[in-house]
């Protein structure tokens, strides 16, 4: 029931009362009823009076007119002076909303989640802590709302501590919490170094997909009992547009995307000096006089020829830093129509994170061949699938999780029925067959797959240096690193982070990483972006409307 209360989604229960109702079924029993003073079951369920209070005004509380309390309360007969006792047990409709509820969560977190769930007190004795004491403990430590919140994040984590499946409505589902205090709760993990990283959720205008916000966790945080996890810290540098250059690492999507923009250009350039061309022609052959001189034709020639020609060395330049085969035109051309220039951050983390993923899961079959683009890793590629919310091809979803929902429609459901799903539970079925997703989704497989093959020989490289390691027992994440000084905000690194067992040699170093082209891609396809983007968008949706006018 512990990592089943993670999953179960209902906003009227409280951090403190899903505390409760865990520490009831994990010391108690479920369906097990208790008699005893509230003093004394708080403490007995590891709970100070003031967090058990507010835990039992929630479960004791009609949840509405037509809705039961979560604790049911008989009454004893009176035995002697005194106020007579009570007998306190779960209640039957709220145990068997929680049984029922579907197991979701990921099972490579348990050990983290049953550390946080030891305790929900600042002080690690029973002493009490004044106020200043206090303050400054919950400065620097976890209280229990944020801790309930690192263990639903954990339990709906990937293998490597990341987090892509949840909204903030989700959040709200899951721990009762409103949405500023989540925001809050999210900034102190954030503080505390818990989260490393957080990608804002994207809404892409062309897809119609809702893009969770992706939230990057240090499984080697002391505060989660994995102090010493860490074996591999690298540091690997970012582009830099003082020399005109782009890096892999963090322009693999402006790579993507500034040689759909450069091949756009280059087919527009020679459209337009073909009608130069043909009007120039018309106009011999009905004996006007033509438009150009040929000394001035041949002028513009040089020029369109100068313009296709930066464009084809942009085009080269882009496709020196992405997968050398399939999928990628088709791949270039759907990613083009689905995403604008905002949506490129959430993007890049979207590649980093299941490069991680085959880095953490795939170490062997990488270095053997296997979970290519052509043969991908069937569980990462449906997990891109349902991140992007497009699981076949040509075929469009609703959104995946829109995070509209207003507090009145979620507050007016109570304990969730079984039948009902949640946008976090819609089912991807797992397939290693490229053609069952989009052109979209095996592009971005295959975008993680390519950066994934680079950082693992650059880290085997590592191996000469420092003798034999064991990658393949490692967890990775791939985290920005932003600069410390107040007046740059800017981000300068990334840090490659392996986690390994505890009492490894610590590999800490600066890589010159070197796998980058001479241009500035991103500038690049950010200042021709909407140019030459809006015909071939214009195109897409006239698509889109014939195929519904044939199809009606």
């Amino acid at each position: 029931m512990n990592t089943t209360l993670l999953t179960y989604q209902n906003p009227q229960l409280s951090p403190e009362a899903r505390w409760l109702v865990m520490q009831w079924a994990l010391l108690i029993g479920p369906e097990n009823s208790v008699e005893s003073s509230l003093q004394t079951l708080f403490a007995r369920l590891g709970l100070t009076y003031a967090q058990g209070r507010r835990a039992w005004g929630v479960l004791t509380g009609k949840q509405g007119d037509n809705q039961e309390r979560f604790v049911d309360i008989e009454r004893l007969p009176r035995q002697g002076p005194g106020r007579p006792g009570s007998r306190y047990r779960l209640s039957a409709k709220l145990v068997k909303a929680i049984a029922t509820t579907p197991a979701h969560a990921c099972e490579q977190h348990v050990e983290e989640i049953n550390t946080l769930a030891k305790t929900t007190r600042l002080s690690t004795t029973e002493e009490k802590v004044g106020l200043i004491e206090g303050s400054r403990l919950r400065a620097h430590s976890l209280t229990l709302p944020n801790r309930w919140l690192l263990m639903v994040l954990l339990a709906h984590a990937d293998s490597p501590g990341v987090v892509t499946c949840l909204s903030v409505s989700a959040m709200r589902r899951l721990t009762g919490m409103s949405r500023y205090r989540i925001t809050s709760q999210l900034k102190k993990l954030s503080d505390l170094g818990l989260i490393t990283h957080h990608e804002p959720g994207r809404y892409a205008p062309h897809s119609s997909v809702r893009k969770t916000s992706i939230y990057l966790l240090d499984l080697a945080h002391p505060l989660l009992g994995n102090g010493g996890r860490e074996s591999v810290n690298i540091l690997l540098p970012t582009s830099s547009s003082e020399h005109k250059r782009t890096e892999l690492v963090d322009g693999i999507v402006d790579a993507a995307l500034a040689a759909g923009v450069s091949s756009l250009k280059i087919a527009a350039l020679l459209e337009e000096y073909k009608a130069i061309e043909a009007a120039n022609r018309h106009a011999s052959t009905e004996m006007e006089e033509a438009t150009l001189s040929k000394e001035a034709l041949d002028r513009v020639a040089k020029v369109y020829k100068a313009k296709v020609k930066k464009a084809q060395n942009v085009y080269h330049f882009a496709m020196e830093l992405l997968p050398s085969s399939y999928p990628l035109e088709d791949g270039i051309e759907a990613l083009l129509t689905a995403y604008d220039a905002d949506d490129a951050a959430w993007l890049l983390t979207s590649v980093h994170v299941d490069a991680m993923w085959l880095l953490s899961s795939a170490w062997t079959e990488m270095i053997e061949g296997g979970v290519g683009p052509r043969d991908p890793h069937p569980e990462i590629i449906a997990s891109i699938a349902r991140r992007l919310g497009s699981l076949l091809n040509d075929v469009k979803h609703d959104d995946v999780d829109s995070e509209l929902d207003t507090e009145a429609e979620e507050n007016a459901h109570g304990l969730q029925d079984k039948d009902e799903q949640t946008p976090s539970e819609i089912e991807v079925s797992t397939t290693n067959n490229p053609a069952s997703y989009s052109h979209l989704v095996n592009f971005c497989y295959a975008l993680s797959h390519h950066l994934a093959k680079q950082l693992q020989f650059a880290l085997r490289g590592h191996t000469y240096k420092h003798g034999e390691i064991d990658y393949e027992a490692m967890d990775f994440m791939l985290i920005p690193v932003c600069s410390n000084k107040p007046d740059q905000q800017h981000i300068s690194m990334f840090q490659l982070r392996g986690y390994g067992a505890g009492g490894l040699n610590l590999i800490q170093e600066e890589t010159a990483y070197t796998s980058n082209v001479s241009e500035d891609l991103k500038a690049y396809w950010q200042g021709h972006y909407n140019n030459y983007l809006a015909a071939k968008i214009g195109e897409h949706n006239d698509a889109l409307e014939g195929s519904i006018t044939s199809s009606s």
